[in-house]
């Protein structure tokens, strides 16, 4: 009679327990950088769609100065004929009923970080618009630039800064530039990063930023 190898009981369920554990320490890291990745293209599309637009409304009004279009007006811009809006909020209802990080109880959406710090302070919102694909944003003005502020999902998680939160600025040429671009920091990546995860007040504009430096990779 011939033997046949084959492994005991004992063995099959060491090799399943060995198993679950990869399982159970590289499914969130895989799932984690997809979303990252997904994060990544979405900020990258808005922004790319946002000068597209802008160029386009330059065309239109035969205009240099994109104030002299329907961005230097939030009443004009920001309507059904621009964009598909599933809810708009009133400047001074946005960072309560959009954003809602001035909302209380269960409503309160609290933003962080990468550091893990709450971000406890937030620009000056324009009116707020909530797209149908659920993209969220808003923009004011700094030094004749316009100032874009948007969450890729949201309300959704994680609501942290350089993950679904991004901020981006508008030339008077319509022309979307990063926050490096706007103070002339020539400031190197590592900086850039350093900024996104630990400044208070700018973070969401640093990591905009970081994350064009670092080739639309979100591995910061």
């Amino acid at each position: 009679m011939k033997k046949h190898l084959a492994f005991t009981l004992t063995e099959l369920l060491m090799a399943l327990t060995i198993v679950g554990v990869l399982a159970v320490l590289t499914v969130p890291i895989l799932i984690n950088n997809f979303q990252n990745r997904l994060f990544a293209t979405q900020i990258k599309n808005f922004s790319a769609e946002i000068e597209q637009f802008a160029q386009d409304q330059l065309i239109t009004h035969k205009t240099r100065d994109l104030m002299d279009t329907d961005f230097g007006e939030p009443s004009k811009l920001l309507t059904d004929g621009h964009f598909s809006i599933v809810k708009i909020c009133t400047a001074d209802k946005s960072l309560k009923d959009c954003w809602k990080i001035s909302a209380t109880g269960k409503d309160k959406v609290t933003y962080k970080r990468l550091n893990g710090k709450t971000q406890s302070t937030w620009g000056n919102c324009a009116p707020t618009i909530v797209l149908k694909n659920g993209v969220m944003f808003c923009y004011g003005t700094m030094d004749n630039n316009l100032r874009i502020i948007v969450d890729v999902n949201g309300n959704d998680k994680p609501n942290i800064d350089g993950r679904d939160l991004f901020a981006f600025y508008l030339t008077p040429k319509g022309h979307v530039v990063d926050y490096d671009y706007i103070l002339n920091s020539g400031s190197d990546i590592n900086t850039k990063i350093s900024n996104c995860r630990t400044e208070k007040t700018h973070s969401p504009q640093w990591c905009y930023s970081a994350l064009i430096s670092n080739n639309w990779k979100m591995d910061y």
